[in-house]
């Protein structure tokens, strides 16, 4: 004898088929299958009975709907544009605004960066040269490096720059 019916055996005996001989003798002797079937029963008679209460749509008053809120969602699309900007978006706006950004900017750094350095040469100070004399005099009480050596910060980083202007212009000529 097989085991307990499985859940297409029972559709099929609520759809109307006929079972097997084998599930006929099983539903009559097993009270566990017996009292699924019978429970079974008034759910599938109220499921059917449904079906007919269903309307059949009315497809023009959908079709109108669905365009409807198709257009609605446009114009609230337009919308949204408007309020993140205050104004609605243009391509050759964008572009025109990309372009300033683009151009705008690097420009912008580059003069500011020629006025920075304007600035760095206009503080440093340049000393007259000594007459021949006062060098020759000079020359003899103190060597160049102990004068180097005396300087203060600020005369150092000026001298240190104009080394370095010295090189820089050495070498471009090269």
């Amino acid at each position: 004898m097989p085991g307990h019916l499985k859940a297409e055996d029972f559709i099929n005996l609520m759809e109307g088929a006929e079972p097997p001989t084998t599930h006929k003798i099983h539903l009559d002797s097993c009270a566990r299958c017996r009292e699924v079937w019978e429970s079974l029963k008034p759910l599938y008679a109220g499921v059917t009975s449904l079906d007919g209460d269903v309307p059949e749509p009315d497809w023009v008053e959908f079709r109108s709907s669905v365009r409807n809120e198709l257009l609605s969602r446009s114009v609230q699309r337009q919308t949204v544009v408007r309020r993140w900007t205050g104004w609605a978006v243009r391509p050759a706006v964008a572009w025109a605004l990309s372009l300033l950004l683009a151009v705008g900017i690097p420009t912008g750094a580059f003069v500011w960066h020629l006025q920075k350095e304007s600035r760095a040469r206009s503080t440093v100070q340049v000393r007259q040269p000594l007459p021949a004399s006062e060098l020759i005099e000079a020359g003899t009480e103190k060597t160049v490096f102990e004068e180097v050596i005396e300087l203060s910060d600020s005369e150092q980083e000026q001298f240190q720059q104009l080394l370095e202007a010295a090189h820089s212009g050495a070498q471009r000529l090269e």
